[in-house]
C-alpha cells in the first residue's frame, strides 16, 4: 500500500510538472510584442536612403558603397515587422555606424580625431565662453574692445546670433573679441584655417583670427573683398599674401574662407567657398615652413576677432603699437564668425571642396 501511495505521488508530482511547463508555454506563445516608438528608426532610414542616394564612385569606393547598401537594405527588412523598442535601437545603432563608416570611406574625408588641433561650433549660444570640440578643448573667453584706443566705440563683449547652418556663431565689432589660451596646437608645422564669415563691412583692417599678429600669422579680410594672410616663416620673413580677386568675399552673406601653409612643397593655398582661387609658392612669393617659436612678444593668447591683446597693446616697449595705432586703424572684425577650425595638415582641394559642401547653407 505504501509503494502504491509512493508511485501515486510521483506520478501527481509528475502530472503537476508537465500542467505547469504546459501553462507556462502556452503564456509565452499568447504573449505579445510591445511595440517600441519607430521614428528615430524612420529618421535614419531616411537619412541613411538620402546618403546611399548622393554616394557615387567619384567620392567613394564602389566596394564601399556596394557593402553600405547592403546592410541598409537588411536594416529595411528587419524594420517590417512590429519590433520591440530594443530591437528599434539596436536598428538605428546598426544604421548610424554604416552611415559613419561609409564617410569615412570617402575620398576627400578628413580625420578630424587625427588633423584637428582647434574647433569651433560656437553653437552654445549662452554664457562668455566658448570651447573647441577638438581634443584639446581650447576654451576661448569672450573680450570687449580696447578702451583706451577705441574710447565710447569699444563695445563691451561678443554677442551670440545665428549660425551658418543652424546653430550660432559669435558677433564682434568695436574690438570684441575672443581669447584662447596660447598652446603648440595653434602653430603647427603644416597649417589650414578654415572659417566661415559675414561682414558687416568690408575694410582694410577686418581681422578674423590672430596667433601674435605678423610674428606668427593673422588672417583677415581687405576692403577690396579679397582674403588677407599673413604669416612668419622660420627663417624669419614676414609673407603677405592675399587672393588678388576683389570681391571675393561680400558683406551680409556668409562666406567660406580657408588658407593653408604646406610646409614640405612649400605652397600657401587661399580658398573661397571651396574654390582655390590663388597659389603662392616659395618662388613666387618666398613660401617656407610656418615659425615653429614666437618671440617679441613671447607667445600670446590665440585671438578671434582682432589683432591683439589688450596687453599686447600695452606692452608698447615690444610691440610699438601705442605710436601708431589709432581708432582708425585699429584692426577688428566687423561681422559674424562661424565653425572655425585649425587643422595640422594642408588640406588638399578635395578636403577644402567637401569640408564648404558640408557646411554650407
Amino acid at each position: 500500500m505504501k509503494m502504491e501511495n509512493l508511485i501515486r505521488v510521483r506520478i501527481l508530482l509528475l502530472l503537476l510538472v508537465v500542467s505547469s511547463a504546459l501553462f507556462l508555454g502556452s503564456c509565452k506563445k499568447d504573449a505579445t510584442i510591445v511595440a517600441g516608438d519607430k521614428t528615430a528608426l524612420t529618421a535614419a532610414i531616411a537619412s541613411a536612403d538620402a546618403l546611399s542616394a548622393a554616394a557615387t564612385s567619384t567620392d567613394y569606393p564602389q566596394t564601399d558603397i556596394t557593402t553600405y547598401q547592403a546592410t541598409l537594405a537588411t536594416v529595411k527588412t528587419a524594420a517590417a515587422p512590429t519590433l520591440t523598442q530594443a530591437q528599434i535601437d539596436n536598428l538605428v545603432i546598426q544604421l548610424n555606424a554604416a552611415m559613419t563608416l561609409l564617410k569615412t570611406k570617402a575620398f576627400a574625408y578628413i580625420d578630424e580625431s587625427l588633423y584637428l588641433n582647434a574647433g569651433w561650433h560656437f553653437d552654445e549660444g549662452t554664457g562668455t565662453t566658448a570651447t573647441s570640440y577638438a581634443a584639446g578643448k581650447q576654451v576661448a573667453t569672450f573680450k570687449g574692445g580696447n578702451k583706451v584706443i577705441l574710447g565710447t566705440a569699444a563695445v563691451a563683449a561678443p554677442t551670440w546670433v545665428a549660425g551658418v547652418k543652424g546653430g550660432n556663431a559669435i558677433h564682434v565689432n568695436g574690438g570684441a573679441h575672443l581669447e584662447a589660451p596660447y598652446t603648440t596646437s595653434f602653430l603647427p608645422v603644416n597649417l589650414t584655417i578654415s572659417v566661415w564669415v559675414k561682414p558687416d563691412s568690408l575694410y582694410e583692417n577686418n581681422y578674423i583670427v590672430s596667433q601674435n599678429f605678423w610674428q606668427g600669422y593673422k588672417l583677415q579680410t581687405q576692403g577690396g573683398g579679397k582674403p588677407f594672410f599673413t604669416y612668419k616663416t622660420s627663417t624669419g620673413a614676414v609673407i603677405d599674401a592675399d587672393n588678388e580677386t576683389d570681391s571675393s568675399i561680400k558683406k551680409n552673406v556668409w562666406n567660406h574662407i580657408v588658407v593653408s601653409v604646406n610646409a614640405t612643397t612649400q605652397e600657401e593655398k587661399i580658398y573661397v567657398d571651396g574654390t582655390l582661387t590663388k597659389t603662392w609658392t616659395n618662388a613666387n612669393k618666398g613660401i617656407g615652413p610656418l615659425i615653429q617659436v614666437l618671440a617679441a612678444p613671447a607667445a600670446q593668447p590665440f585671438i578671434i576677432g582682432c589683432v591683439a591683446t589688450d596687453d599686447e597693446l600695452a606692452n608698447d616697449a615690444v610691440v610699438g603699437w601705442m605710436a601708431w595705432t589709432t581708432a582708425t586703424n585699429f584692426g577688428y572684425f566687423m561681422g559674424a564668425i562661424d565653425e572655425l577650425k585649425i587643422y595640422n595638415i594642408a588640406l588638399s582641394d578635395g578636403q577644402v571642396s567637401k569640408l564648404y559642401n558640408d557646411e554650407k547653407p
